[in-house]
């Protein structure tokens, strides 16, 4: 496990790619998986091209919905980001566990 991405977060207030799919919006999971990508890239002091970012797509973009995206780093390892959509779901705040790194 790259140890560089221990308890790396994404800062909330990040804008929220959205699509619409009926009355109800979902998360553009391309989009996340790039913001995510990039933002914990550059706190790991990592090349973002080194690294893939794979998020479920569908997941609805509603206060609250908390889901799980797969990291995977420079070295092939992976690692689970928490994702939960905040602000009525217009932004989101990611984390990577630290349980991951004992």
């Amino acid at each position: 496990m790259s140890l560089k991405f221990r308890g790396l977060a994404v800062a909330a207030g990040l804008a929220l790619a959205l699509i619409a799919a009926g009355c109800s919006k979902t998360v553009d999971s391309g989009q996340m998986e790039s913001d995510l990508r990039d933002q914990l890239s550059q706190q790991a002091n990592v090349d973002p091209e080194k690294v893939s970012v794979d998020c479920p797509d569908g997941e609805k973009a509603e206060e609250g919905n908390k889901f799980d995206c797969t990291l995977t780093a420079p070295n092939g390892d992976e690692v689970t980001v928490n994702v939960t959509i905040t602000n009525g779901g217009d932004s989101f705040e990611a984390q990577v566990p630290q349980q991951q790194f004992k």
